[in-house]
Parts: structure tokens; sequence; C-alpha cells
């Protein structure tokens, strides 16, 4: 009844906005080449706000009937030239001529175009997210969150810190989908995970995201069994000159300002920048986040050739609420609130968050376009990245009487004031007869710093007038250093650390290290891949097609300074190389001007991933590192009329031989206890297959009805079972069967569906509204699952199922267009989440003993909040 009352009102706004009833006017005039006034047949003209346009006719002329009276931007689009907006004020019938300036290159077939797929000519399931809407409902979220209004993408805010969010498509996680800005891939070297709090600042900046579900239309060699993200930026190639200052408030004291600006020097010679800043305390104690964020795009064309410098880049510090273990039990949670951060401690009257993330990962890219000939060019980006920072946790046991704090009010914390206690009263002669060592607990940080270079080259010529290559090469390199070091002694002077064999000193007396000092780990990861890729396109008629080609080698090695002396040689292992391949082809053909289909198919044999490479974090090569690969199909439908747009397809996806991690028990060479090691085996198989749903009704001038669904089912398709050869005694063989054929694959919801209104009307002379609820359902999502736990062949019973989710979303925005005067525009848009304020809906849930819901362990959602923004464009 409260959802129904809810929709109810917003019907009502509806109603209560056509009051504003007005006369109705014609837009027309002509449309023509710049450089000799000629008429040009077939551009587009758009008045966005109204979501109406028409196209050109034979003379260059166009007309839009029914405007209401208003102030709107009117945008012009035609193949090979550039675009061109203007403000007009509609009181009357008025004829406003555009003249287009022809594209001096084609600066449209780089290779950030060529990644991209397109509507009624690309055969593969794709979902196209505008920057425009990024911009307006993304709210100070991470990017995935709203990309989960397309079928089969899901993104959790995993604990709730800044950037910790997760992607999934198809029930692949983040690891398994290829993320790209500007053409260029971002999924870490070592473990393919995406960091999204080291692109916080790009959803203000994006022109607009695709994600391609499935084998995707991105002829690299690189592949993902999930799919292919690209987010593609602003640069020299937007037409329309503006400078933006933008305010953000929200829920748990948010506060956001940004700058950002387009800039034409010349006709040939564009700047664009942007400068953001962000602070938050969070929806759950210790999860703050500081933010500054930058961006900017500089170049030109210069004859026959572009060249575009790009920047971008979010140095942030982030508390955290870990998967790892803030995860807590309903009862957990009844207990000790909603707000509660297991990694919170109390310290001298304080707070201390044990795991805070503090890094800066700016990417730099040169990209280059030559048109060699008007059928044929040359399209280079050369990158480079450059990673700094850490996330940190403890060291060190605690003992049983300080893990909780006997404070009334934060009796449910760790204790750090006894913490320090220890550790300030601890001398210990053999290293020091004044200094305090500390035996207890320490702060360190997780080092992960990197540098990482890139190219990417793709020659695109047209054969003839159906034919069209793609050739090109992609290569990279990477290096990694990472280590522990010490943060915070917690009242002691020093610790001692163990790990360090070129450090231990007489008698196994330890390293002393005091704060800054490296300590548990210290080894860096080299990664080189290269490789090469071919495409061909066929297009006739009706006809589209493709077939692609691509091959890569991947090489690995590590060196590490703490596990072996630095004597020894085999502190560095030798380069670890794998070959990898994809072969995929897709066809689509238009049946008439609304109707289409296609189908395509893929295979690739894709490298392991770096960290399966090596066994246990040292430098032995684990036996078990091999190809994953992948089998997959589409088959595709597609209805495109003027007032519908409707996608149906279904795919099926075979995954073979998934790297798995199990653990093991194993005497420490130095203490002969036994302690838990880590192996990845191989040999896994799992099968997603579903059908995925998307589509708009336009119901009326400015009225759209829009809507996604999806089903996916994926599963463990046979039980496994390895050898393990433990590094101390490798004759001790150890088998291990994991027991997992037919369990369903975790930590996404199989069934989701959404549905969401959007509504333009103008309100009065220049004054515009747009409303858009959103509703969105998930079911069907099994809680996650270690494969490691499954040991026991009678327990077949499926992990805890979570509870359905449904949340509403709202946003309202409003646009005033001013005439005549220096600010063009003036923006306030209201953001609601979870507008009915479901406060039982569950996160990234763990399975437990019972596979039932007293045992799981999970993360509440964030209950109702809100942000509003204001933005000025002069």
């Amino acid at each position: 009844m409260k959802k129904l009352s809810t929709l109810l009102m917003i019907a009502l706004l509806f109603s209560a906005s056509s009051f504003v009833s007005a006369q109705n006017f014609k837009v027309s005039g002509v449309i023509s080449d710049a450089s000799n006034g000629e008429k040009l047949i077939g551009a587009t003209v758009m008045i966005k706000d109204l979501n109406i346009g028409a196209t050109t006719d034979l003379n260059g002329n166009y007309a839009i009937e029914d405007v209401k009276e208003g102030v709107y931007e009117v945008t012009v689009t035609y193949i090979g030239y550039s675009s061109k907006t203007k403000n007009i004020d509609v009181d009357k019938n008025i004829k406003v001529d555009f003249l287009l300036e022809p594209s001096s290159v084609l600066l449209n077939e780089t290779i950030v175009k060529s990644t991209k797929a397109v509507l009624r000519e690309t055969p593969v399931a794709f979902s196209d997210v505008r920057g425009a809407d990024l911009e307006f409902k993304l709210a100070s979220r991470d990017i995935p969150q709203e990309l989960s209004t397309t079928p089969s993408v899901y993104s959790s805010a995993s604990g709730g810190g800044a950037g910790d969010a997760t992607l999934y498509v198809r029930g692949f996680s983040q690891r398994n989908v290829a993320v790209m800005v500007n053409g260029v891939p971002v999924n870490d070297m070592e473990n393919k995970w995406v960091y999204w709090s080291n692109w916080a600042g790009l959803g203000d900046v994006l022109e607009d995201s695709q994600i391609q579900r499935g084998i995707g239309a991105s002829p690299y060699s690189t592949n993902a069994v999930g799919g292919v993200l690209n987010m593609t930026t602003k640069g020299i190639g937007s037409e329309e000159e503006f400078a933006k200052i933008k305010t953000e408030y929200g829920s748990d004291n948010l506060i956001k300002g940004s700058i950002s600006f387009h800039k034409k020097f010349s006709q040939n010679f564009a700047v664009t920048a942007l400068f953001s800043r962000k602070n938050w305390d969070g929806y759950a104690i210790g999860t703050y986040n500081k933010e500054f964020s930058y961006f900017f795009a500089v170049g030109g064309v210069f004859g026959d050739h572009s060249i575009e410098l790009r920047g971008v880049g979010s140095p942030q510090e982030h508390g955290q609420r870990p998967f790892s273990y803030a995860r807590l039990t309903a009862a957990d949670w009844e207990k000790y609130g909603r707000d509660f951060n297991y990694a919170m401690g109390r310290l001298q009257g304080g707070w201390i968050n044990e795991t805070v993330n503090k890094f800066h990962k700016p990417q730099f890219n040169i990209d280059w376009n030559w048109q060699i000939s008007p059928k044929s060019v040359l399209s280079t980006i050369v990158y480079h990245s450059i990673g700094r920072g850490y996330g940190s946790g403890t060291l060190g046991p605690f003992a049983p009487a300080i893990t909780k704090t006997q404070d009334p009010v934060y009796q449910n914390y760790r204790d750090y004031d006894k913490v320090w206690s220890i550790n300030s009263k601890q001398v210990d002669i053999k290293y020091d007869a004044t200094k305090h060592r500390s035996i207890s607990t320490v702060l360190r940080n997780s080092v992960n710093n990197h540098n990482w270079t890139g190219l990417l080259s793709t020659y695109k010529t047209e054969l003839s007038p159906e034919l069209t290559l793609n050739l090109g090469i992609d290569g990279r390199y990477y290096i990694g250093v990472h280590y522990q070091e010490i943060r915070d002694l917690l009242g002691g002077d020093y610790y001692v650390d163990f790990k360090d064999v070129n450090g231990v000193g007489p008698n196994n007396t330890g390293k002393k290290v005091e704060v800054g000092g490296k300590v548990n780990y210290y080894n860096d990861f080299y990664v080189r891949q290269y490789g090469g890729f071919g495409q061909l396109e066929y297009k006739t008629g009706n006809l589209s097609s493709f077939i692609n080609l691509s091959a890569s080698s991947q090489g690995a090695k590590r060196l590490d300074y703490f596990l072996y002396l630095n004597s020894d040689p085999f502190r560095e292992t030798e380069w670890q190389n794998f070959f990898g391949y994809t072969a995929k082809a897709g066809l689509n053909y238009n049946l008439d001007s609304y109707n289409q289909v296609f189908a395509n198919v893929g295979y690739f044999s894709s490298a392991p991933m770096v960290n399966n490479i090596f066994a246990n974090n040292t430098n032995l090569v684990s036996g078990n590192a091999r190809n994953e690969k992948v089998l997959g199909f589409e088959l595709g439908y597609l209805l495109s009329t003027k007032d519908i747009l409707f996608r149906a397809n279904g795919f099926y996806t075979k995954w073979r031989d998934r790297a798995i991690t199990v653990s093991y028990s194993d005497r420490d060479p130095d203490t002969d206890e036994l302690v838990t090691k880590y192996a990845n085996i191989s040999g896994s198989e799992q099968l997603h297959s579903g059908a995925e749903f998307e589509g708009v009704l336009r119901i009326m001038k400015g009225l759209e009805l829009k809507g996604a669904a999806s089903y996916v089912v994926g599963n463990f398709q046979n039980d496994v079972e390895a050898l393990i050869a433990p590094e101390n005694n490798p004759t001790a063989i150890k088998k291990v069967n994991l027991y997992v054929k037919d369990l369903y694959v975790s930590e996404f919801p199989q069934q989701q569906a959404n549905i969401q209104i959007n509504y333009r009307i103008n309100l009065m002379r220049g004054l515009n509204m747009f409303i858009n609820p959103v509703y969105k359902f998930e079911g069907k999502n099994f809680s996650s699952f270690n494969p490691d736990s499954r040991t026991n062949a009678n327990d077949r019973t499926q992990s805890w199922e979570l509870p359905t989710v449904n949340i509403v979303d709202f946003h309202i925005g409003f646009t005033y267009y001013f005439s005549d005067f220096f600010v063009k525009k003036a923006n306030l848009n209201f953001h609601v989440f979870n507008l009915l304020d479901n406060k039982d809906y569950i996160l990234d849930a763990l399975d437990g003993a019972s596979h039932a819901f007293n045992t799981a362990k999970f993360f509440y959602g964030r209950e109702r909040w809100y942000n509003v923004q204001f933005a000025f464009t002069f």
C-alpha cells in the first residue's frame, strides 16, 4: 500500500504540472556547409530537453513542430562535421540556420571509437549510458552504481567506503570485466581488480559509457568473460564552449565542489579541464572520504593529424568497512547497530580506523590520429599510469582482553588504550635497553606502488565500400612494488620483524623496525604483455558482420627481498610466459527499417591471473597455473521505431579451468608450527546462461517509460579434484576434493528488473523540469562461499539465498536557460535514494555453517539518503 501511495503521488505530480500549458510553435531552418554553402542532407537537429528533433531534407531544411514556449539548447550533428549547439528563445515560430564546419580529420575513427558498438549495426548485446545522465544521477556514488539499471549488471556499495563498490556482469565479477577509460584498460595487472576510488572524479567528465555484455566489440588482444565497459571522457572533440561551477550537498555531511571548462583557442586547438574537491563523513562509522580530482585534455587538429594529451587522477583517502571481517550476523547487527564498523577502535578519547585506503593513480594518455588517406587512418595511444599508496590494517596479536573496550558507550569496539598500555611498557634488552618494544598490535600499511606503460595502435582502412580492415598491436609493461610498513607503533618505539631473512640477527633475533620501516613482506612483480589483432568488417545493405582474431603473450616474474638471501639467485624468478588467443565472429541483419536480429560466437584462451602463477606468495611457480578457456554465443533481437526501442537477447557462456584458491596446513620451517597456507588449483567449470531485455517507450513528447530485466543462471558444472605439493615437503602430496557441482555461483542476483519514468516539461519561459522515479528489483541472490569450504561430499545444500530487494529512487531537476546573459543556464537537482526507506535489505552475504540466515554474515544496505546539486554554466 505504501508503494502504491508513492506511485500515485508521482502520477499527481505529472497531472499537476499540466496546468502550465502554452501555445506550441515551430522551429525551422537550413543546415549548410560553412566552407562552401552546400546544403547538408540528413543532418540531425535535436532539442534535448524535449526529446524531440528532425532530420534535414534534400534541400537541407528541417522543421520541429509543437515546441512549447521556452528557452532551449538545439544541437545539430552530421557525420564528417563538427556538431554545433545554440540557445534559442521560442516565443513564436522562428527560423534558426546552422553552418557546420567540416572535420579536418576523421577524429571519430580513433581507438576509442573502434571499441564502441553501434545500434542496428554491431552484433553484440550492449547498453549506452549518456554522460549527461551519469552526471545528473550519479550523485557522488561510484560509477558502477548507476550502471546497474542496465540488464545483467549488478553493483553493491560493499561496506560503504567511498570507491569500494563492486561490479558484476552476467554473474562475473569485475576481475572478469574489461574496464577501459578512453580505450585504455585499467584492470589491475596483477589481480584484475578495479579500484573505483582511483577514478572518483571520472563521473563528472564522462561523454558517455557503454557496457558490452559477453564477447564484446573490442578488437583488442585482451578479453574478458563478463564483457567490456568503456568510459569515454570529454576532450578536444567537444564543440560547445563552457565554464561550469557545481556544488553538491548530501546526507552524512557530504560536501563537493567542482569547476570545469572547455575552451577553443582556435578552430583547431582546445582545452578541457575539471577540478573537484569532496569531503564526506560516510554512513558507517569510520568510512570518511577526502578526495581531490582533476582532469584535463589539451590538443588539436594539425593538417591530417590530431594530437591530444589527457590526464585524469584522484588523490584520495577513505576509511573502509572491510569485507574480510566487518560483515556480521543478524544477531550481531541487532546488538551493535547498523552503522557499526568492526575495524574501528577507541584511543585516547577518539576514534581509530584500522583500515584506511590512501592512493593516487593518475593516468596520462597521448592520442595521435593520422588520416593517411580518405580511406585510411592510423590511431595510436601511448599511456602511462603511476600508482602510489596503501591500504592499512593491523599487524601482531590482539590479546583477548583488548578486543573490546570496557567503556559502556563504546563497549563493542576495540580498546586501543590497552594496546597502548602494553606496547608502552615492554622493554626487551635483546634489542634496546631503554626503548619500548611493541609486542601487541601495531598498525601497518600494505603499500602497492606501481608504474604502468602501454601502447595501443590501430590501422583502419576501407578495402572496398563493403569491406573494412582493422589491424593493431597492444603492448604493456608493469612493475609493482609491494611491502608492508609500520604506520603506528601504538605506544611502542619499535617492532620486531622475523620475516626478512636478510635482517635476522644471531640467536634468531629479529629485525628492529620503527615507523616507516618495512615488515612482513617485500617483493616486486614484473608483468609484460604484448599482442596483435585483426578484424574484418563487412557491410552491405541490411547485413553487417565481423570476424576477429587476436593473440597475446603475457609474462610475469617475481623478485623477493625478504624470503631469500640477497646472495640467493632464486630471489628473482625467470619470466613465466603464457600464450592466449581469441576468435570471435558476429552477424547482424536488419529485417526492415524497424527490426533487427543478430548472433555472435566467440572462444578465447586467457592467461592466468598473475597472482595465480606463483604459489603462496613465494617464488615457487604453481604447477596448477593454466589458461582459462571461455566459449560463448548470443542471439538477439531489436525493435527500433520512432517511439519504441526494445532489445532482447539470450546468451550461453561456459568457463573452463577457472582458478580456485584452497587452503591447507603446512609446517613453518622456522617454528615447526602448523600454519595455514594457500594454493591455486584449476579444473573448475562454470556455466552462465540467461535472457536479457531492455526497452524505451515514448508515450508522448517529453514522457517516456524505460525498463530493463534479466534472468541469469550461473552454476558450477563439476566437482574439482587436485593434488598439492607443500613447498617445504614436495613429496608429501595432498589431495584436495571440492564438492561444488550444481551449486549456484554467488554474489549477484540472478533475477533483476527495473522500471523508470523520464518526464520533461517546460514550466515557464526558460524553465524546464525533469522527473525520474526509478524502481529496482533484485532476487535469487545467493550468499558467497569459498569453494574451499565444500569438502564434504554429502553437503550439496545451496548457500543461503538473500531476501528479495525492492528499492525506489527519485530524481528531480530544474534547468533555467538565460537569454542575453553571461550565465547560459542554471541547474538545481535533487535526488532521494531508497525513497521508501527500506531498512532491511541485505548486501554481500557470506554463507555460514548451516547455509541459513542465522549463520550468514552480511552488510545491511544504506537507509534513505539524499543529494542536492547546484550548477551554473557560463
